[in-house]
């Protein structure tokens, strides 16, 4: 978690003390379970009092499951905001970890729109001379990472200048965002709200997309059907897009574990008249960084620990330190509705039998897709991975594709 603590001074670059902290597997599975109670997958996309009133803020609410389910809700505290919602916000704002640390940024995110030739503009449009001497605003277009004195020197300009929206640099002014720079904070772009709002008008241009790679259209964000069986979705701040012509080294399009992986596109703007326009890649490149490669292991399927294993408990430690993949696969907690991962633990005398589940789509209703991983531990240390089956659901076909063969009676 990111959240806001007490109001902070602008020397800092934030208008708030930013802390952060873990909330335990089962604190989020209580979140689920809440949000499912009070019926808020039944709620509408969007709501808003009439009259509309005016300069209200904003307040939503996203949650991955199936799909993404995102409810937005303009003036919150109005009193005709949906019960549900507020239950729902209340209980989430409510909902801390213990452990929160103070968080002090060290780097922001700078990106600079040409406005115009500084001759379209007067006095009284209040300019601020651009003072930071190595950081071009023209360079700045597709956004640039600062850091250190650069920083330092941006945030004391804007302290000194919050109100300042138009900064200006040699004959021309632009409009300048800044933002520092938080724990786990993505900078996606917001260019295809703009494209699906006028999608002929953009018919043939190139843009540069920073987004969340979402393979097979995993959250249902993206409108409309792909153009080939091997299209993706990319989904930014403004809204999501399949993409064709190119795909992405090393990511699974089928797998939700990928798709949170970001993603930077070029790509031209395909109208498509009485359909849904796409975009046709020319480039792209994945900015997650991957994770450390585990050290090789011996070729054989079975390895041996050095002692012997004693426990159920053991046993599954050894298997996920053995396979890193392993680690990130959870009991279910008891009772819990909406899972997405679970481990089967067989007492077989001589040692144990592990089948590690992992699911998505419809967890509440028991997950639509499943993969399953069966894993055989000897209390001499020997430990074999003896097989995988999957059964996921393709939208193309409409149809399940099964690998692999079932084992112990998971699934059932």
């Amino acid at each position: 978690m990111v959240f806001a603590g007490a109001n902070a001074p602008l020397s800092t670059g934030l208008d708030a003390v930013v802390r952060t902290g873990w909330l335990s597997e089962s604190e989020i599975h209580g979140l689920l379970t809440y949000l499912n109670q009070v019926a808020f997958l039944n709620l509408k996309d969007y709501y808003e009092p009439r009259p509309k009133p005016a300069d209200a803020p904003t307040a939503f609410i996203s949650v991955y499951l199936t799909k993404v389910k995102t409810v937005r809700v303009y003036a919150p505290s109005h009193e005709s905001t949906p019960l549900p919602f507020s239950d729902a916000l209340k209980r989430i704002l409510q909902t801390l970890p213990s452990d929160a640390q103070t968080f002090t940024p060290g780097d922001g995110y700078l990106q600079a729109t040409d406005a115009g030739p500084l001759a379209n503009f007067t006095a009284k449009d209040n300019l601020t001379d651009w003072q930071i001497s190595n950081v071009r605003l023209a360079g700045a277009a597709n956004g640039i990472t600062v850091s250190g004195s650069t920083y330092a020197q941006i945030v004391a300009l804007r302290a000194d200048k919050p109100t300042a929206g138009l900064f200006r640099e040699g004959e021309h002014v632009y409009r300048v965002r800044f933002e520092p720079k938080l724990p786990r904070a993505v900078y996606l772009t917001d260019a295809l709200g703009m494209i699906l709002n006028a999608p002929r008008e953009f018919d043939g241009r190139i843009f540069e997309i920073v987004g969340y790679y979402r393979g097979w259209n995993l959250y249902g964000e993206a409108r409309g059907n792909p153009v080939t069986r091997s299209d993706w979705t990319i989904a930014d701040d403004g809204g999501a897009m399949y993409v064709t012509g190119a795909t992405v080294r090393g990511l699974d399009p089928g797998a939700r574990a990928d798709a949170w992986n970001v993603v930077r596109l070029s790509a031209k703007v395909v109208y498509v008249r009485l359909g849904t326009s796409y975009l046709e890649a020319r480039r792209v490149e994945n900015l997650t960084p991957e994770s450390p490669t585990p050290q090789a292991q011996p070729s054989p399927a079975a390895t041996a620990t050095p002692a012997g294993i004693a426990s159920a408990d053991a046993a599954l430690a050894a298997v996920q330190a053995r396979f890193p993949d392993m680690a990130k696969i959870k009991k279910a907690v008891p009772g819990t509705i909406g899972a997405t991962t679970d481990i089967k633990i067989f007492d077989r005398g001589e040692g144990w039998e592990i089948a590690f589940v992992e699911g998505w789509g419809d967890c509440f209703a028991g997950c639509i897709n499943n993969r399953y991983f069966y894993f055989s531990v000897r209390k001499d240390g020997r430990i074999t991975k003896v097989g995988e089956y999957a059964r996921i659901y393709n939208e193309t076909t409409n149809s399940f594709q099964t690998s692999g063969v079932p084992m112990w009676g998971v699934p059932r």
